[in-house]
């Protein structure tokens, strides 16, 4: 990336796992400084900025998104982890749910996984602004759910469709002010939540997803990572309010029983 990166902070919320995590090594190893969303796993986010420490400046900052304040403390560390810097890369990485039929959900599951899906959005994009100055960029991460129904992700499905329509027109808005709004729908990942979700099963599922796609691999975490990293650099300055699907060509392959 010819250095563009170097110098420049990024705030990652969920930051310190899956996808979060492998965007943030890319990030260091292009010499930008790391911020990392966590919410309560506090030695895996210790693991992180220990191994991210090595390459450049990285700090946790622990925070429940789904809860009321939870967002305002984020951005309360952020602006005091800056001391006056800019922020450069936002990445709205950060999701949850309760993964149950919708004719099972309760009014509280709603209010938590729309609280850190949506509503952390819109409360980090007005903090952000400020912070941030002409040629930024803020990076949301969607989800398959949003294209293929999956059993038990109604309600994080909706809520994932609700961030691709605010990235767009966040976009719109902050366009004129030189920073560019996009997001990755990454399709099918192995991550700690895919294991979780999927228990026992995860290995069958996961072999059955790679052996759907044209290339016949599993998906790796990094594939996505480097598209993201691609969305935040100079070369897509022509690309805005889009949310790219970067899933190994899954999106068109026939579902899987």
């Amino acid at each position: 990336m010819n250095g563009e990166f170097k110098g420049k902070t990024a705030l990652i919320t969920g930051g310190t796992k899956g996808l979060g995590l492998a965007f943030a090594r890319l990030l260091a190893r292009e010499g930008a400084s790391l911020l990392l969303g966590y919410r309560s796993d506090r030695e895996g986010a210790e693991r992180a900025t220990k191994e991210l420490g090595a390459l450049t400046r990285c700090r946790a900052l622990e925070c429940d998104l789904s809860e009321g304040e939870g967002a305002a403390k984020l951005w309360d560390e952020t602006g005091r982890a800056l001391e006056g810097a800019p922020l450069h890369f936002y990445v709205h990485n950060a999701a949850a749910t309760a993964f149950k039929p919708l004719l099972e959900i309760q009014p509280h599951h709603v209010d938590k996984t729309f609280a850190l899906t949506v509503k952390s959005l819109v409360a980090g994009m007005q903090r952000a602004l400020p912070l941030m100055r002409e040629g930024g960029a803020v990076v949301t991460v969607s989800g398959m759910d949003t294209l293929k129904a999956v059993p038990r992700h109604g309600l994080l499905g909706a809520a994932k469709a609700a961030l691709e329509t605010l990235t767009s027109y966040y976009a719109h808005e902050l366009g004129p002010r030189g920073i560019r709004v996009n997001g990755v729908n990454p399709g099918f990942l192995r991550t700690d939540s895919t294991r979780k979700y999927l228990g026992p099963a995860f290995d069958k599922v996961s072999s059955a997803f790679a052996a759907s796609l044209p290339l016949k691999l599993q998906a790796e975490l990094d594939e996505v990572a480097q598209a993201m990293l691609f969305l935040c650099s100079e070369r897509s300055r022509w690309i805005v309010g889009q949310t790219i699907t970067v899933d190994g060509g899954q999106d068109f392959a026939l579902p899987l029983p």
